[in-house]
């Protein structure tokens, strides 16, 4: 659902706050069984697919030039005969191996004995496992659909309807359109049990509106703060006291592609201001009569009213 399109040019925005870079979480895992070869091995793909593209291709290369290095040691050490290779060269070896494993052909190089039929017959089947690995790998990770969502750099709480509601802004920054948007929130906070032990808790927030049938320009989400809220009664002191967080999961379906894309934000208390709400950004150009959405302004706040209850006990 889009912003509405204000009747006049929006107010000159206030400055505003800039909020903490402190990262949502600095929770540390401690006590997991250190990686070793037979866990890389269970959650190798994983790990493959979900590194960044720099680390999946130095990895990829270092591995290619591993296994052509010990195959040209063997070689070496072996005293293969490779025909037309100079006597006791590791590079001549080396670079016959990486001939066999791209399967580019031999040029003047030929293996000449037993020794480097052999290393040829292995290596030339694993060079295509290799090569159907590979491109798994990479076809996955270049096939895998992500939506490209913009999440305003704050929430704001202010009085909306007479009611204290916490709002934050998404917008759609390709030009095609996501059908079925789906966003939920999460509030999770510490909390003290009645026993004494400390507990970290999960409470979803209720929003005005949690799908869009066409999400194309932007989205701005809504959280009455009325009493059925765990933010009931809480100030910006009281959500840094917790650890409070806010988790942002956007779900829909690619309108170009068909298929289900999926991206995750976080807030951090830090980032909750109070007595401020968004600016619009949504207007009409009076020279052409088009509407337009500013960018520019995507993050811009201006200050607002906000009436807090009182915290019951």
């Amino acid at each position: 659902m889009s912003d509405p399109i204000a009747p006049a040019p929006p107010p000159a925005a206030a400055p505003s706050p800039a909020p903490s870079t402190r990262p949502a979480f600095l929770i540390e895992r401690r006590g997991l069984p250190r990686a070793d070869l037979a866990t890389l091995a269970k959650d190798g793909y994983h790990l493959l697919r979900t590194t960044t593209w720099t680390r999946l291709v130095a990895l990829l290369f270092a591995a290619y030039l591993v296994i052509n290095l010990l195959v040209g040691a063997l070689l070496w050490a072996g005293d293969a005969t490779i025909l037309n290779a100079r006597p006791h060269s590791f590079w001549d070896r080396f670079y016959f191996s990486v001939e066999t494993m791209a399967t580019i052909g031999f040029g003047n190089m030929a293996p000449g004995d037993t020794l480097s039929h052999v290393v040829v017959t292995v290596e030339s089947f694993v060079g295509v496992l290799y090569a159907a690995l590979v491109t798994g790998i990479v076809f996955g990770k270049f096939a895998t659909p992500t939506p490209k969502v913009m999440f305003s750099d704050r929430c704001v709480v202010a009085d909306e309807d007479g009611v204290p509601t916490l709002m934050f802004r998404c917008a759609n920054a390709r030009a095609t359109a996501i059908v079925e948007a789906n966003v939920r929130v999460a509030l999770t906070r510490n909390e003290v049990l009645p026993h004494g032990e400390r507990a970290r808790r999960i409470y979803d927030l209720t929003l005005r509106r949690t799908t869009s049938p066409l999400f194309v320009l932007s989205w701005t989400v809504f959280h009455p703060i009325d009493a059925t809220s765990p933010l009931y009664g809480l100030t910006a002191a009281d959500l840094a006291r917790e650890s409070a967080n806010l988790i942002v999961t956007f779900t829909g379906i690619d309108d170009k592609l068909a298929s289900t894309v999926h991206t995750r934000h976080l807030y951090a208390a830090s980032q909750i201001v109070f007595g401020r709400r968004f600016v619009d950004i949504l207007g009409d150009d009076p020279a052409t009569g088009a509407r337009f959405i500013d960018y520019r302004r995507f993050h811009d706040t201006t200050e607002a009213p906000v009436t807090l209850p009182e915290a019951t006990a």
